[in-house]
């Protein structure tokens, strides 16, 4: 994961995240940050970008882990 105070980037592999459910995360986090997605071979690709300010510090991971729990 890469990280900046205002853009963050993650990788998702395809065998365990659903494309479907990691959008569905990004809906879930968009009060806090923007998403763009794109694929990268076996990967699906989130860049999250800050609407304002700073990146809250664990929002990159609690935007992971609810993309987890919508791909179970």
């Amino acid at each position: 994961m890469k990280k900046n105070r205002q853009k963050s980037s993650i990788k998702f592999h395809r065998e365990i995240y659903k494309e479907a459910a990691v959008k569905e995360a990004a809906r879930a986090y968009s009060a806090f940050a923007g998403f763009s997605f794109s694929n990268e071979g076996r990967y699906i690709k989130a860049v999250i970008i800050l609407k304002s300010g700073t990146l809250p510090e664990h929002i990159a991971e609690e935007f992971a882990n609810m993309a987890l729990f919508n791909s179970i």
